[in-house]
């Protein structure tokens, strides 16, 4: 049976919306330095790509506060930003045989770890995901975390930096809601059409 060639475009994309809608996220990254890791200490991160380095050394009997807004400082302050705390979760993510997990991060159905994918690698890297995606080589071994957009931040003990990758394509691809309405709003005008008796000319 042949679809009738007013119902075949509405149809394909219908078809189009079910394969597709499952979210996949993103996986591609920029990393910026932020600061030594010599007495300065993960503070917090939230949602908004906000991230607070502390250190108690350079303020004298103050705390100092550094702000990073997306990888980029925005300034110096001796009294705690008031940010709502977005850091992930410790977890350990699942990774081959003979591979091992430092430290694993998960927030909102994302995951990263500081670890080995093979017992022959010799330094940990930093991946993400379920495709093991390769933030930052031989950069392992410390304390990492992750908001619920993807962003990272992690330290890596062989520079003795903290680094902060931000996910650049944080929003799920394809959306499926967009998607549904798509679908939704194609059958609908494929039954409205099917329904309109067609004129003689």
């Amino acid at each position: 049976m042949t679809l009738p060639k007013p119902y075949f475009f509405p149809a394909l994309l219908a078809l189009v919306a079910l394969l597709f809608s499952a979210p996949a996220f993103a996986d591609t990254y920029s990393v910026f330095n932020l600061s030594s890791d010599q007495s300065y200490f993960f503070g917090g991160m939230n949602d908004l790509g906000t991230v607070v380095i502390e250190n108690n050394l350079n303020c004298g009997p103050d705390t100092c506060y550094y702000t990073f807004l997306n990888g980029v400082s925005t300034g110096l302050t001796t009294t705690a930003p008031s940010i709502t705390l977005d850091d992930g979760t410790p977890c350990t993510p699942a990774v081959p045989a003979g591979g091992s997990v430092g430290s694993g991060v998960c927030n909102n159905g994302r995951d990263a770890f500081t670890g080995t994918l093979t017992s022959t690698q010799v330094h940990p890297d930093i991946y993400a995901g379920l495709s093991f995606t390769v933030i930052a080589a031989n950069s392992g071994g410390g304390q990492i975390f992750m908001n619920s957009l993807g962003d990272i931040v992690f330290d890596d003990i062989y520079s003795e930096e903290w680094y902060e990758a931000i996910d650049l394509t944080t929003s799920t691809t394809p959306e499926p809601a967009s998607f549904f309405l798509l679908a939704t709003g194609a059958l609908g005008l494929a039954f409205a059409l099917r329904r309109r008796p067609l004129t003689q000319i």
